[in-house]
């Protein structure tokens, strides 16, 4: 049967949707109910007539939100299903990634002069922040990243500076002798 035909059942008219036409989940002894507001209310159809009219209820109202608001959301899931559309858990479309800002590349001079500070202040101050910026020709948020990158980069670096001597204490003494002895006669 193809999807969007008309299913008669008990003197109810209702539109069959592609969902319909799923086979039952494999570990399911129980017969597929459908999940219409309509059956789910053992309600007929409304019908709805040509002109304007106002739902005659607030669940009327609700259920012609509700059917606004998922149509063709059946047809979006059997074409994810079928790895022809990437949908999310809402059968909606997934926008695309927000796009990321490109990379700043400093230039030498700049990269010298935050160095220069970073030697001896790890933290700016709001207003230290600002002057070099200006002085830079950089915004705020650079140099904020910049300093927290370079913290950050510190830290890596005196965590694997730590981890080397720890490794070398464990090493025998005699063989860091025969180590150093070998450096000696390349450096000859």
């Amino acid at each position: 049967m193809k999807a969007g035909s008309v299913l008669q059942s008990s003197g109810e008219e209702r539109r069959r949707g592609p969902l319909d036409q799923l086979p039952p989940p494999a570990n399911s002894n129980k017969p597929l109910t459908p999940f219409s507001i309509e059956d789910i209310l053992n309600k007929p159809s409304v019908k709805k007539s040509v002109g304007i009219s106002a739902p005659s209820s607030p669940l009327c109202a609700l259920e012609e939100l509700a059917s606004k608001t998922f149509k063709g959301l059946e047809v979006n899931v059997i074409q994810a299903a079928e790895g022809r559309e990437h949908l999310n858990g809402f059968g909606q479309r997934q926008a695309s990634k927000k796009r990321r800002k490109s990379r700043t590349a400093f230039t030498n001079h700049q990269i010298y002069e935050l160095e220069k500070r970073f030697l001896y202040q790890k933290y700016l101050s709001p207003a230290d922040r600002d002057q070099i910026a200006q002085q830079l020709g950089l915004t705020n948020a650079q140099v904020i990243t910049w300093f927290q990158n370079r913290r950050a980069k510190l830290k890596r670096d005196l965590e694997e500076m730590k981890a080397d001597v720890e490794s070398l204490k464990k090493i025998p003494p005699q063989a860091l002798q025969k180590l150093e002895d070998e450096e000696i006669e390349v450096d000859d």
